[in-house]
């Protein structure tokens, strides 16, 4: 079903982009029966199956067209998202994309292909970006530029980080988070009112348990008896690891601001619920691998 869960998506990003409800400054979300749904959400799961399908059937090393082909999968959904403008989902999928044609065998002079042609179109991708995206890169490099406003976040967010030291405030004992100076706390920030409550230590429990998913899951594609099943795994590991270490690091200051929840942690609806969508059909991997 990826083929037909990816052309779904596809729609209803254009819906997005026809009829959707604008939220903090961004068209997003649909509204279903008075539900707000994400289908950039959907769209994680079901590239990641759709670009799985492609790559299965291909020889390793992979061709070109291959490579190709994938790549043409990955930028339909990543340029609608792109559009609303969502920067942080744009650039998981093409960490989808990434992880998984590296696990089919894409040969090192394609691969650093891709790298020089990324480089020099960095310079096309800044007059891309919209005024706020611009001022969170340049904030990144220097939150007190603007302290009061784009850096305002990450200078809260990196407060109630350091002032949990080894063992933190205690639960529901964080000032940052109950005073309200930790904006998004409960979704893209959750990761600050963890560090600032339960210090350290529990900064780095959350570490090891994503570490531990993605041992198990590389487990799990490493067990496979078929390229599918192998691909599968590979792609939804790179989208949850990947938006982890995402999300993570933006809220300590080591990346760029992108608004991106931290996976199985972050309060969400669409978000949390193709997670568990994603952890799932792992499990079902390992139980009885992919079936057409």
């Amino acid at each position: 079903l990826g083929v037909w869960l990816y052309l779904a998506a596809v729609l209803l990003l254009v819906a997005v982009e026809l009829a959707g409800a604008i939220k903090l400054g961004a068209v997003r979300w649909l509204s279903v029966f008075g539900l707000s749904v994400q289908p950039s959400e959907l769209a994680k799961l079901a590239t990641a199956c759709c670009v799985t399908r492609v790559l299965a059937t291909q020889p390793a090393p992979l061709p070109f067209r291959a490579v190709a082909l994938s790549a043409a999968v990955v930028a339909l959904p990543a340029v609608l998202i792109f559009l609303q403008p969502d920067l942080g989902t744009s650039a998981i999928l093409i960490a989808i994309w990434a992880g998984t044609i590296w696990v089919a065998g894409i040969p090192m002079r394609y691969l650093m292909g891709l790298g020089l042609v990324a480089a020099a179109l960095v310079p096309l991708g800044w007059h891309l970006l919209h005024d706020y995206q611009r001022t969170r890169l340049l904030v990144f490099l220097n939150p007190n530029v603007d302290p009061l406003g784009a850096g305002y976040t990450i200078i809260q967010s990196t407060i109630a980080i350091g002032s949990g030291q080894w063992l933190g405030r205690g639960y529901l004992a964080g000032t940052q988070n109950h005073l309200n100076f930790l904006p998004e706390r409960h979704t893209d920030f959750l990761y600050s009112v963890i560090g600032e409550e339960w210090g350290l230590l529990g900064s780095v429990a959350v570490v090891a348990l994503f570490g531990y998913l993605l041992k198990r899951g590389t487990a799990i594609a490493l067990e496979a008896g078929d390229r599918q099943a192998r691909l599968l795994a590979a792609a939804l590991l790179s989208w949850i690891v990947s938006q982890a270490i995402v999300n993570m690091g933006m809220v300590m200051g080591v990346f760029p601001v992108v608004g991106v929840p931290l996976p199985c942690v972050s309060y969400g609806g669409s978000a949390m619920v193709t997670t568990w969508m994603a952890i799932g059909i792992l499990q079902s991997l390992q139980r009885f691998g992919t079936r057409d």
